[in-house]
């Protein structure tokens, strides 16, 4: 939203290099576009994943170049898309190259004051913030406070805020004070990848098609929190989900539970049956599903890879959490499609207490390969 405001300022153009706005940008960086850090199509490895980007060193646009111009490009730029907290971070030290502000203020006198966010604003320990919520990891079976030694997040995501606030932000999002129509329709539209191939990440937003709903959304997680943005936009409904647990995936996962309340066709219980299922397959993922929360792997039906998957103490945990469901009552085929020559089969599986949604790869032997839990809401 800042880069787009500058955009509508005529202070940064979204597909000008970005050495334009940058000092000392490296080489292997000359194809990179404002457009390709909005859209993480850069190339440019994500600092988060790298280590040696502690919050305490406190890097400046210099030194954060420096240290990641030494890491080669993941992939040739706009080939292909991979998440990459780099490139925001680089959006932010861009930010202050356009305004002449430090990112910080450009946000607040730009947005935060005047849709009166009040409440949001940099989430830096070293600052003192009444009612700061603290962040908690589930790890050994209790909850323990976040790593006190933080990432440096910048422009990454190292905003903290409130409901009401955020409440705002979405209601910012409906007008056009804030953001023209225009810069809004950029926003939201796929990029499209050097081989012509769309790839529906817009500029900061994840475009999805879910169960016959266009949604624009994005989530995260960073040490102790997790949260997400989920707007239904045919449905009208926009749902805000905040939390002080780190677990991956959180936020996104209780934003749509939340979403079924007020679009129940959305809901497990309505997805359509494949009519042309193959019984034997049918108990086949029953069975092996109902041995897996037993702690038998087999190995006639289990790939040696999976096995060592399922059998580490994270996994054996998850189903040991899935084993309280009770025992599966229904296996139904909703679905299957092909990746990477493998065949995978979409299950809603029934059980007394919860639906679940899962998928099962099938290798050339028709051994399981892979198995994934993707949705679980209860019945």
């Amino acid at each position: 939203a800042a880069i787009m405001l500058l955009v509508q300022d005529g202070k940064v153009n979204l597909d000008e290099k970005i050495s334009k706005y940058l000092p000392n940008t490296p080489e292997t960086w000359k194809d990179v576009t404002v457009r390709n850090l909005l859209t993480h199509t850069s190339g440019i490895p994500s600092y988060t994943r790298l280590g040696g980007f502690e919050l305490s060193k406190r890097y400046k646009v210099s030194d954060f170049i420096n240290e990641l111009a030494k890491q080669p490009l993941d992939f040739e730029t706009a080939s292909e898309y991979r998440y990459s907290n780099s490139g925001y971070n680089l959006l932010g030290f861009i930010v202050e190259s356009a305004s002449g502000k430090s990112y910080w203020e450009f946000l607040r006198t730009r947005i935060f004051q005047p849709l009166g966010m009040n409440l949001t604003a940099d989430r830096d320990p070293q600052f003192i913030v009444r009612n700061r919520a603290t962040g908690y990891e589930w790890e050994n079976d209790r909850y323990v406070g976040r790593d006190g030694n933080l990432t440096d997040l910048f422009s990454a995501g190292a905003i903290i805020s409130t409901i009401s606030d955020m409440a705002k932000w979405d209601l910012a999002l409906r007008g056009e004070n804030l953001l023209t129509k225009q810069s809004k329709a950029e926003s939201w539209k796929p990029f499209l990848l050097s081989n012509g191939e769309e790839n529906f990440y817009g500029l900061g937003w994840n475009i999805a098609e879910f169960r016959d709903q266009h949604i624009l959304r994005h989530g995260g997680q960073t040490a102790g929190f997790a949260a997400n943005i989920s707007r239904y936009i045919d449905a009208d409904l926009s749902i805000i989900v905040l939390t002080n647990l780190g677990t991956q995936g959180l936020g996104t996962s209780i934003s749509q539970d939340i979403a079924k309340f007020y679009i129940p066709t959305i809901s497990l219980k309505y997805l359509k049956v494949k009519a042309e299922s193959d019984p034997k397959l049918d108990q086949l993922i029953s069975n092996t599903l109902n041995e897996i929360v037993q702690n038998n792997l087999r190995s006639d039906v289990l790939t040696e890879d999976l096995i060592k998957t399922l059998s580490t103490e994270r996994s054996k945990k998850n189903f040991q959490r899935i084993k309280a469901f009770g025992k599966i009552k229904k296996a139904e085929l909703i679905g299957d499609e092909m990746l990477d020559k493998k065949t995978v089969y979409k299950y809603r599986i029934e059980t007394p207490k919860k639906l679940m949604l899962w998928s099962f790869t099938l290798n050339d032997e028709e051994k399981i390969s892979a198995i994934n839990l993707e949705e679980e809401e209860l019945r």
